[in-house]
């Protein structure tokens, strides 16, 4: 077993002491990773589109070979694409919301001593975490939903990648 899996606990949270709490956590964890994941995806994206035209402006006005502007360009439109295509600071936003969510839900069942986690509060903390992830692939169905439904823009095939 790696190192970070000690900390995690049981790949099955069902066979974890608190199986709840166990669940809750495993979707926290998720949800941290893919966040910071398309936290990085959408930084380097940015910081790549504003390098790469930069670079365009320059290899243009010192006259570089026309096939190192255009490349450049073409990168840069690349980007552009992918950063629309794969929409990295929504999923960043929602999946730092959720996060945020789910964590609340730890914390106010922490709150309650472990002598008194009765079935009810088990039962409350599943459901609060269900309701979370529910909401949150809701949003994401609703946007892929809405973007196979709008008409392709020029020189797209319409079709779109998801997260």
């Amino acid at each position: 077993m790696r190192k970070r899996d000690e900390v995690r606990g049981p790949t099955d949270p069902w066979e974890a002491p608190d199986p709840s709490l166990a669940l809750a956590m495993q979707q926290m964890h998720w949800y941290a990773k893919h966040r910071d994941r398309a936290r990085v995806a959408h930084m380097t994206s940015e910081v790549l589109i504003l390098v790469i035209t930069a670079a365009t402006t320059l290899a243009a006005a010192l006259q570089a070979s026309p096939w190192v502007t255009a490349s450049l360009a073409a990168g840069s439109l690349v980007l552009t694409g992918l950063r629309k295509l794969f929409d990295w600071q929504d999923n960043w936003t929602a999946f730092a919301d959720a996060w945020t969510q789910v964590r609340a839900a730890i914390n106010d069942y922490r709150l309650i001593p472990e002598d008194r986690r009765d079935e009810e509060a088990k039962r409350r903390l599943v459901s609060q975490v269900d309701e979370i992830v529910g909401a949150d692939t809701e949003r994401w169905a609703s946007r892929r939903r809405s973007l196979a439904d709008s008409p392709p823009e020029p020189g797209r095939s319409g079709s779109d990648g998801g997260r």
